[in-house]
């Protein structure tokens, strides 16, 4: 089984030790919180055995106050802030705390940097600010044909108001359309090139003010704001921007050089800081998750049972005034259930990613991951078989694991087993033996070929029927595990179902005259197992010696189960019918290749012939391997998985800095 064990760790510690107990905790990226008191009775000796010792032998020292929440979260803006105006990313860094840097040090680290720098940091955040805003101004102005337009002059008029802004090509349409009904002076200036727009300046009477800019927003106009100090005609404005824009380029470079300076050990401080702020943010959402008694208090979490040891001397490194319970899942209700951490070899990883698609197994599940691994690999290569297309997906796997380690690890486990088809095949590119005689073929011609074709439809048979009854076997497995005798035993995808399952696929080959026993010997074991299973609650009940056999009414009873065994011989009709398509499916890869390779031979240019080939290749690649791929995910998913995997269980999450988003 591919799923790390697990135990749970339970300690009730003295509260004078809990900060520092759950900052260890927190530090080790070991323990998945298991915040349900439910069960809490349990340990609840324990807990009063050990708050009596605390009452009766020791004076407890006064448990120090909590720290403010708002002081934390002052802190951490105040720390993002400045690493937003220094344009850092903020990033984990145990490095100072697990020696020691405390709440005290990285306050008192941050009040001396913000005394030292946060004012050249702040001022350096508004002159780029600035400079950015008068940079876009002075585009604008610069692109304004109109020279001898003067702002200041249009600021002193009485009885009228003026707007200059941008309009885009299609509400500028709309503007001149409406000239007529427009009781204002709409005047085009000037034209941004680069982003095609139009500047207009807009000149109306006061007591139609409303009006207009009703009229302007509703063509989404976009007012360009000139600051007091800039007004007058286009030139004064072009020289007195450039005179600003020039002092604050001077001023930025004089900070950057103060700001930036030793930049490294800035973001290395303000890390460490960071990381202290959301470690205090993870110990008060913590907190509030554990039971506190009068004076201790208890922490439960599953962790991978190879790390009991570790944790526990974690603990015993901040005190010795504690007491620890190890207990293993076996020992806890069925409902309890641990968290699941799957732990396959590099082989099997990838295909974790389709595993947790459909769902995570629970911990006394089977993991299915390797299992889906040799089968996918198996139908996908069967299905696209070609020496020279498998390559390109195991290239592009190389390519694709720089960004995404799972997705590439697929495209090259799975290009892999098309290589190894492909030779089977006889198959490069999409060409054959037939074209190439120097490449190797096992199957000795074409899948084409009608010699070839129904052997290919009748092996895809024969590789569903294994397949099934693989994953039949594991469902049977799993479900006899957790003692149920009625889904192991008697259900569609127990023993009995497997039977039905099995004497379907050979009434169909007896038929055929393959074997010589007659269907109707088939047919009536089709039968007695189809009533097991619909009797399949009474018979579970009787064996288990619980009355009544029959819970609730009974007519409905019959009624439900015999729907649902009717759907069962409809499923088992499909699950044998449906691996047919794994052999149609690599039928099809040799045909749409064909379909190429023929419109390649009507054309007489080369470079054309060769053209063709290439597209179709693409195509192959693209859109037959997709539609391959969800063929894969089809038959895993409803063909396999309904047999053995249910999927329920939750993902062991250790908490981690960083990756904790609730807000305390």
């Amino acid at each position: 089984m591919a799923i790390e064990k697990m135990t749970m760790l339970s300690f009730v510690a003295s509260q004078t030790d809990e900060q520092n107990i759950l900052e260890q905790l927190i530090l080790s990226e070991k323990a998945h919180i298991n915040a349900s008191l439910d069960d809490l009775h349990e340990d609840s000796f324990t807990t009063h055995e050990y708050e009596s010792s605390l009452q009766s032998n020791e004076v407890l020292a006064a448990i120090n106050e909590p720290v403010k929440i708002e002081e934390i979260l002052k802190i951490s803006n105040i720390v993002q802030s400045i690493a937003t105006q220094l344009k850092l990313d903020l990033k984990i860094d145990y490095t100072e705390v697990k020696q020691g840097y405390d709440l005290t040090a990285a306050k008192a680290e941050l009040e001396a940097f913000v005394e030292d720098s946060r004012e050249k940091v702040d001022r350096l955040g508004f002159i780029e600010r600035q400079y950015k805003e008068l940079k876009y101004l002075e585009h604008i102005i610069h692109s304004v044909k109109k020279r001898n337009i003067d702002f200041k002059s249009l600021t002193e008029l009485n009885n009228f108001g003026f707007q200059i802004g941008i309009l885009s090509y299609e509400h500028t349409v709309q503007i001149k359309k409406n000239y007529e009904n427009i009781s204002a002076i709409v005047v085009r200036v000037g034209e941004i090139t680069d982003v095609k727009e139009d500047i207009y300046l807009v000149i109306y009477p006061n007591h139609l003010a409303d009006e207009t800019k009703h009229l302007l927003k509703s063509v989404n106009w976009r007012k360009i704001r000139i600051p007091d100090e800039f007004l007058g005609d286009i030139s004064q404005i072009e020289d007195q921007l450039h005179h600003k824009v020039t002092a604050y380029e001077e001023e930025a470079a004089q900070l950057n050089e103060i700001v930036y300076k030793n930049i490294d050990e800035k973001a290395k401080m303000l890390n460490c800081i960071y990381t202290r702020i959301e470690l205090e943010k993870e110990v008060i959402n913590l907190s509030k998750q554990i039971y506190h008694g009068n004076n201790v208090f208890v922490v439960r979490s599953w962790i991978p049972e190879k790390d009991a040891q570790d944790l526990e001397n974690v603990v015993a490194s901040v005190t010795d005034k504690y007491v620890m319970v190890n207990k293993n899942p076996e020992e806890f209700d069925k409902k309890i259930m641990p968290p699941t951490l799957l732990k396959n070899n590099k082989l099997f990883k990838p295909f974790e990613m389709i595993v947790n698609l459909y769902g995570l197994p629970s911990y006394k599940e089977f993991d299915p991951t390797p299992f889906l691994a040799m089968t996918m690999c198996l139908i996908f290569g069967i299905m696209f078989g070609d020496i020279g297309q498998g390559a390109i997906y195991v290239l592009a796997g190389f390519l694709v694991a720089k960004k995404n380690v799972a997705a590439g690890g697929l495209l090259k486990r799975l290009g892999s087993f098309s290589i190894a088809f492909g030779f089977f095949y006889g198959s490069l590119f999409g060409l054959e033996q037939h074209q190439l005689p120097w490449l190797p073929s096992i199957l000795g011609g074409s899948p084409l070929d009608p010699e070839n074709i129904l052997p290919i439809l009748i092996a895809s048979v024969i590789v569903g029927v294994v397949l099934l009854t693989l994953s039949y076997f594991i469902g049977i497995v799993n479900s006899l595990k957790q003692g149920d005798i009625e889904h192991g035993v008697f259900g569609s995808h127990g023993i009995v179902g497997y039977i039905f399952y099995l004497s379907l696929v050979l009434t169909a080959v007896a038929f055929t005259g393959v074997i010589p026993i007659s269907p109707l010997v088939f047919v009536t074991i089709l039968v007695i197992t189809l009533i097991i299973m619909v009797l399949k609650e009474p018979l579970t009940h009787f064996i288990e010696g619980k009355r009544p056999l029959i819970k609730g009414d009974k007519g409905s009873y019959f009624v439900e189960n015999g729907f649902e065994g009717l759907e069962t011989l409809l499923s088992a009709l499909s699950n044998a019918i449906s691996f047919i398509r794994v052999g149609a499916f690599a039928l099809n890869h040799a045909g749409l290749f064909m379909a190429f390779l023929v419109m390649a031979e009507l054309v007489e240019s080369p470079i054309l012939k060769v053209l063709i080939i290439i597209i179709g290749n693409i195509l192959i690649l693209t859109l037959e391997g997709l539609v391959v791929f969800i063929q894969c995910l089809r038959l895993e998913y409803y063909e396999m998985f309904n047999k053995y995997f249910s999927g329920e269980g939750y993902a062991y999450n250790p908490i981690v800095l960083g990756n904790n988003k609730e807000s305390i």
